[in-house]
């Protein structure tokens, strides 16, 4: 199936929006303040780059390959750049120009991540960083979606990278200080409806590669155990971060 951006873009922000500790990890990581330079790979709608600018004043740079989601996102934060780009080649991005390149729930989406890391390496200046928070297998088994959407297990361990595999790639290609690990974010105790909107509206690229009757089927779900309790989700995002 077939999940198109530019369509997506439209609800977009009715299902998505920064997660604030996230956002602060990342500026106290990279130690962001308004001499730094910032690029964000996958920055959809700019709701991540919104904030770090607005927290930090920051000189944000986002690409996306969705013009949809960059109309968005112009519109959102306009102090940014933006810039329509290959995530993996980066053509369009200078050499050397930032302290910081981040991405969010954006690499599975990567099927040549040691080129991409050139690339990063190649827009990073010296010491510079890189942060990326992306799912690893253990989370995925552990999702409210594949939990309530069992079709999404197989497709999602398919798409994304464990974290060795990310380790692996960010060492070959030289990066050093490599770490990772999961921020604890907290628990959302009516997580119910959210989850019911997302599969509906397909907010998710998940979504978007199993069938509707899953869909119908995996809400179905939701609102029998809605019935029961509140659904609650623990929010936990994984990370690996590493040094030009």
């Amino acid at each position: 199936m077939v999940y198109d951006y530019n369509e997506i873009s439209k609800i977009y922000d009715d299902v998505r929006e920064a997660d604030l500790e996230v956002v602060k990890f990342i500026i106290e990581k990279a130690q962001v303040n308004e001499e730094s330079c910032v690029l964000e790979i996958g920055c959809g709608t700019a709701n991540y780059l919104k904030l770090i600018q607005e927290l930090t004043q920051a000189d944000v740079w986002g690409v996306d390959q969705s013009q949809g989601m960059l109309n968005k996102a112009k519109e959102k934060c306009k102090n940014a750049v933006f810039i329509e780009d290959d995530a993996v080649q980066l053509s369009r991005i200078p050499d050397t120009s930032f302290d910081l390149v981040y991405m969010v729930d954006v690499i599975h989406h990567i099927k040549d991540i040691d080129t991409m890391f050139q690339n990063i390496k190649r827009v990073l200046r010296e010491n510079g960083l890189v942060i990326i928070f992306s799912d690893n297998h253990e989370h995925i088994r552990n999702r409210l979606t594949t939990k309530y959407f069992p079709e999404t297990l197989e497709v999602e361990l398919k798409r994304y990278q464990d974290t060795p595999e990310i380790i692996q790639s960010l060492s070959k290609e030289g990066f050093k200080q490599i770490d990772s690990g999961v921020l604890e974010i907290g628990k959302d105790y009516s997580y119910g409806p959210k989850l019911i909107e997302i599969a509906s509206k397909k907010g998710y690229s998940m979504f978007g590669m199993i069938s509707d009757t899953a869909i119908i089927e995996g809400i179905e779900r939701i609102k029998k155990d809605m019935l029961q309790q509140p659904i609650v989700y623990h929010q936990r995002a994984p990370y690996v971060i590493a040094v030009k």
